[in-house]
């Protein structure tokens, strides 16, 4: 039964590491690390599709190895959860009617049910596969917006579903890999995006209006969140890494040198206090060193962030999402320990930005409340939550878990509302 599995592991399969995180759930029911591993995948993923299968295997095998003799806790082989992203994954925002013709016009959880799989019947391609689905919100006769319609009276409900889906041979490759380490149980994929929701923001922030962006090494995915309802979601192809090639290309420098120049941020935070205006650098061609002006650096780095902002910036003001963001912006990923990356973002978005980090880590491995780990600490959370739901859905009714707080995301695989309504808090 999957009550008694109380052993979460979360893999994400990224450009720069692969790393993978058990966690069990304590006493009081709360998500604790036990175990952690990873190992260097460079040449394995390539803008966060497998593009070297025998290296992303034993970059994965060194990773789960490590994760497991760190651990006291045995991997429930049946329990895993891996991050999938990549420029196949796209979205469809589903919508279902439904005419309410009892006598009172009270909507049932029978007209919510309805509405719910009509608005799930968006058919995708044989060459497409759901990963993710989630509540966005109700209307009420076209005009009232809400979360909860239940005992409310209306003449027509309407279910707007947000759909995360992708290519399925893609996803299939990174299942695949899973089970050539052992894995044989079924897989279950989370988008990257939703995992760092889950890893770093706030019940506020869900409720309130908020963007999430995880920049990583090869891919930056972001999500858009109002009332604990997706809006609007996507990738793209674009990570840190492309900033460092940019880097090479503008200054003549070798790949490993400007990736480590990115990592320094005690050169770009003396820049910032001081105005520290020139840099010696080894590494040019013919390894000679010498001085690089550091608003050469800052003006290649500018431009990349900037055009990735821009283009997440005009995405959502096309759909008029922005003015629903009370909370700001939050940057988490690699991306968002370089020192004047929120500054650029609040520049593009003109929202307050905050700096994305794990929440509510607990463990001995202390060094995973940074922003590199968010998705990774997202996927145990997503799937303890998805352990608490299980553990009451034969205790309570649909809407009695509803009330308590899982309230609005589907299981994976676009379960349907009879089954799971509503059903891991977001």
């Amino acid at each position: 039964m999957f009550q008694q599995r109380n052993v979460i592991t979360g893999i994400e399969i990224g450009t720069s590491k692969i790393c993978v995180l058990i966690g069990e759930a304590d006493k009081n029911g709360n998500m604790v690390i036990v175990g952690h591993g990873e190992a260097p995948s460079e040449g394995a993923v390539v803008k966060g599709e497998i593009a070297d299968m025998d290296v992303a295997l034993d970059a994965l095998t060194k990773a789960v190895d490590d994760a497991d003799r760190s651990s006291d806790k045995e991997i429930d082989k049946d329990n895993i959860f891996v991050a999938v992203t990549g420029s196949n994954i796209s979205f469809y925002q589903g919508v279902g009617t439904v005419l309410v013709r009892t006598e009172d016009r009270k909507i049932t959880e029978e007209h919510v049910n309805e509405a719910i799989q009509s608005a799930q019947n968006n058919p995708l391609s044989s060459e497409q596969t759901a990963i993710n689905s989630f509540d966005s919100y109700f209307l009420l006769d076209g005009v009232r917006r809400l979360r909860n319609p239940i005992e409310q009276v209306a003449d027509k409900l309407e279910a707007y579903i947000h759909v995360i889906y992708g290519d399925r041979n893609r996803i299939r490759n990174f299942e695949e890999l899973l089970h050539d380490v052992g894995f044989d149980e079924e897989i279950t994929p989370v988008f990257s995006g939703v995992a760092s929701a889950y890893g770093v923001l706030t019940d506020e922030e869900k409720a309130n209006g908020v963007l999430i962006v995880e920049m990583g090494a090869g891919t930056t995915e972001y999500l858009a969140i109002h009332n604990y309802g997706i809006l609007y979601s996507g990738v793209l192809p674009v990570g840190f890494e492309h900033v460092a090639n940019d880097l090479s290309i503008g200054l003549d420098l070798h790949i490993s040198v400007c990736r480590k120049l990115l990592l320094d941020n005690k050169l770009f935070q003396a820049r910032m206090d001081d105005g520290k205006a020139f840099i010696d650098i080894s590494g040019a061609t013919a390894g000679i060193s010498r001085k690089i002006p550091m608003n050469s650096i800052e003006k290649i780095i500018d431009l990349r962030m900037r055009e990735v902002f821009k283009i997440i910036y005009h995405k959502l003001n096309e759909v008029n999402i922005l003015h629903s963001l009370s909370s700001g912006a939050v940057i988490s990923g690699g991306a968002a320990l370089f020192p004047r990356t929120i500054d650029i973002m609040r520049n593009v978005f003109e929202l307050p930005v905050r700096l994305g980090k794990p929440v509510d880590v607990s463990g001995a491995v202390t060094h995973i409340g940074t922003p590199r780990y968010s998705t990774v600490w997202g996927l145990l959370k997503y799937g303890d939550d998805l352990r608490r739901v299980m553990n009451t859905r034969e205790n309570k009714s649909i809407w009695e878990r509803v009330m308590g707080g899982f309230d609005n995301v589907s299981l994976p695989f676009m379960k349907t509302f009879s089954s799971l309504r509503g059903s891991i808090k977001f």
